[in-house]
C-alpha cells in the first residue's frame, strides 16, 4: 500500500531592485518540492532608490498592484504559508517603511526586509543545496559572489569554513562613480567596473588573498542566464561549470555589442540587457582577481533557498544549521586581531556549559546560545587596540565587523554582551543597550552575567577548569569542579567578585567549589 503524503502549497516572493518575482510550489511531508508557478514582473525600485534615495509614488503604486495580483494567485492555489522578502533597493530606501506598510494594508502581504547577513546565509544554503557534495568545497579556498542590482555579496570559504563575508555597494544598477546604467558605451562601462573591483580587492586583499582562491562560484540571475546561453541543456542540472577562457571571451563579445543587440539576441527587455552586461562585467572582474580557472554556477536563487527551508520545516527535517559557519567567521575575526585562541575557546566552552546548565532559569533558546558563544570567542579582541578598557574596544570592533549570518540586532546583542562582560553593568544611559527591545535587553543581561562567570573560571588564563557541574540550591548556585585541579584560589575569588551581575539577574549568588576527595 502506497504511503499517503501530506501536501501543501507555499509561496516565496522576492521584491528585488529590477523585478518582483514569485515562486509557488507544492511541498510534501518528505520534503519534495514541485514548482507550480514562477512569475516575474519588472519594477523600477533600483532606478528610483539608487538615483534619489526614495521609491517614487508611481513605482510604489505599480509594485503594490503586482503584489495584489500575486496575493490573488496565491489565494487561487490555497497558499497559506508564504515568505515575502525584499533586498538592497527597498532596504536602502528612505521611505521603505511606507512601502512595507502599503504592502501589508493593500496587498495583505507581510514583507520582511532582508539584511545583508541573512542574504549571505541564504546564498550559502543555495550553494550547498545546488552542489550537494558533488563539488568538494573543502579542498581549496573558495570565493562565492552574487552580483545583485544594488550590491555584491562576497563569501570566502577556507576548507569549507566561512572566513570572510562582505557586502559591497556596487551592482548591476548601482555602478561606479554614480554612472547611470545605459549612459556609457559598454567597453567604457567594463573598464570602469574593472577599476572599481580592483580597488575593492586591493583593500580586501590582506584578508582575502584573492590569488589563492582556487574555486569561484557565481550566483545570481544574470550568471544563470549566461550559463544557459553558454551551456547545453540545463533543465535537470542544479549547477554547471564555465571555463574561465570561454567566459572571458563571452565578456569581450558582449562588450562590443549594444544593449539593443543583446536584448534582441537573448530575448530581453532593453533595461534587462543593460543590467545583464553590467552584472557579467562585475562577475568577470572579480573572477580575474582570483586564481580560479572556471566558474561554478549554481542554478538556484535565494527564492529556492527559502523554499528549501520551508520544505524542511514542513517535512519535520532539521532546518539547515549554519551556526558552525557563524562561529568560523567569529574565529577568523579573532585571528585578524591576534586574539588568545586557546583562552577564547576555553571561555566559550565554559560559557556554553553554564548556559546549558541554567536553561530552566534563563529561558533562552538556540539564538541566545549562539550569540553567547560568539561573544565569548570575541570578548578579548579589543586588547589589539589597548588593554586598558579592552571590553569597550572589543564591543566597537564587533559592531564594525562583517560577521557571517548575524543580523544588525544580533551584532548589537553580541557587542553589548561583550561590553558588559566586565566592570559596568547595563545602564539606561547606554545607547546601544537601550536601542534593543525589552526581550533583547533581558537577553543581554543574562548572557553578560554568564560570560562574566565563565571568564572568572579562567581567571589564571591557564585553562585549568574544563568540566563543571552546576547545582541550583534554594538560595544559591554552586559550580562544582574536580578536586585534583590544584590551587583554584584565583578562580574562586574571581567568581565571587564577578558574580555581581549574576546575582542581580538570576536572583541568587554563585560560587565555585571543589569536590572533596
Amino acid at each position: 500500500m502506497s504511503e499517503i503524503l501530506n501536501k501543501e502549497s507555499v509561496a516565496v516572493i522576492d521584491i528585488g531592485s529590477s523585478a518582483i518575482r514569485m515562486l509557488i510550489a507544492e511541498i510534501d511531508s518528505k520534503g519534495t518540492i514541485r514548482h507550480l508557478e514562477n512569475l516575474q514582473k519588472p519594477t523600477a525600485f533600483g532606478r528610483d532608490v539608487f538615483a534619489t534615495g526614495h521609491i517614487s509614488t508611481k513605482t510604489m503604486r505599480q509594485a503594490i498592484e503586482v503584489l495584489k495580483n500575486y496575493r490573488s494567485l496565491m489565494n487561487d492555489y490555497g497558499v497559506k504559508k508564504y515568505q515575502a522578502v525584499t533586498t538592497s533597493a527597498v532596504r536602502d530606501a528612505v521611505n521603505r517603511d511606507s512601502f512595507i506598510d502599503q504592502a501589508f494594508v493593500r496587498a495583505g502581504l507581510d514583507v520582511e526586509v532582508l539584511e545583508a547577513p541573512e542574504e549571505s546565509r541564504l546564498e550559502l544554503i543555495a550553494v550547498e543545496t545546488a552542489l550537494a557534495d558533488k563539488v568538494a568545497l573543502d579542498q581549496k579556498r573558495c570565493l562565492i559572489t552574487e552580483v545583485g542590482s544594488g550590491s555584491t555579496e562576497m563569501i570566502v570559504l577556507n576548507q569549507g569554513a566561512v572566513e570572510i563575508n562582505r557586502n559591497f555597494a556596487i551592482g548591476s544598477m548601482r555602478l561606479p562613480e554614480d554612472t547611470v546604467l545605459g549612459s556609457v558605451d559598454a567597453q567604457v562601462l567594463a573598464r570602469l567596473i574593472k577599476r572599481a573591483v580592483r580597488q575593492i580587492c586591493a583593500g580586501e586583499n590582506r584578508d582575502c588573498h584573492f590569488q589563492d582562491l582556487g574555486t569561484f562560484i557565481g550566483l545570481g540571475g544574470d550568471m544563470r542566464k549566461a550559463a544557459q546561453h553558454l551551456s547545453a541543456d540545463l533543465s535537470n542540472q542544479t549547477f554547471t561549470t564555465l571555463d574561465k577562457k570561454e567566459f572571458t571571451s563571452y565578456l569581450k563579445n558582449i562588450s562590443k555589442k549594444t544593449a539593443e543587440e543583446i536584448a534582441k539576441e537573448h530575448g530581453m527587455a532593453l533595461d534587462e540587457a543593460e543590467a545583464y552586461q553590467a552584472a557579467l562585467f562585475l562577475c568577470g572582474a572579480f573572477l580575474a582577481e582570483t586564481g580560479a580557472e572556471e566558474i561554478i554556477v549554481p542554478m538556484m536563487s535565494i527564492r529556492d533557498a527559502i523554499l528549501q527551508e520551508m520544505a524542511q520545516m514542513f517535512s519535520g527535517y532539521k532546518r539547515t544549521d549554519l551556526s558552525k559557519q557563524v562561529l568560523n567567521s567569529a574565529r577568523h575575526l579573532g585571528e585578524k586581531f591576534g586574539y588568545d585562541k586557546t583562552g577564547a575557546a576555553c571561555v566559550a566552552s565554559l560559557s556554553i556549559k553554564l548556559f546549558d546548565a541554567l536553561t530552566k532559569d534563563h529561558g533562552l533558546g538556540t539564538r541566545g546560545r549562539l550569540l553567547l558563544e560568539v561573544a565569548a570567542l570575541l570578548h578579548g579582541i579589543g586588547a589589539y587596540v589597548s588593554i586598558a578598557g579592552y571590553h569597550k574596544h572589543s564591543s566597537y570592533l564587533i559592531q564594525a565587523a562583517d560577521l557571517f549570518g548575524l543580523r544588525k540586532s544580533d551584532k548589537t546583542i553580541v557587542s553589548t554582551v561583550v561590553r558588559y562582560h566586565r566592570k559596568t553593568a547595563p545602564k539606561s544611559t547606554h545607547v546601544d543597550y537601550m536601542s534593543l527591545n525589552r526581550n533583547d535587553r533581558a537577553m543581554v543581561s543574562k548572557l553578560a552575567a554568564i560570560l562574566r562567570v565563565a571568564c572568572a573560571l579562567n581567571e589564571s588564563s591557564q585553562q585549568l577548569i574544563k568540566n563543571i557541574e552546576v547545582e541550583a540550591g534554594e538560595d544559591a548556585y554552586t559550580i562544582w569542579v574536580s578536586s585534583d585541579l590544584g590551587d583554584l584560589s584565583l578562580e574562586v575569588e574571581a567568581v565571587r567578585r564577578r558574580g555581581d551581575l549574576f546575582l542581580e539577574v538570576f536572583g541568587a549568588p554563585i560560587a565555585l567549589r571543589q569536590k572533596k576527595l
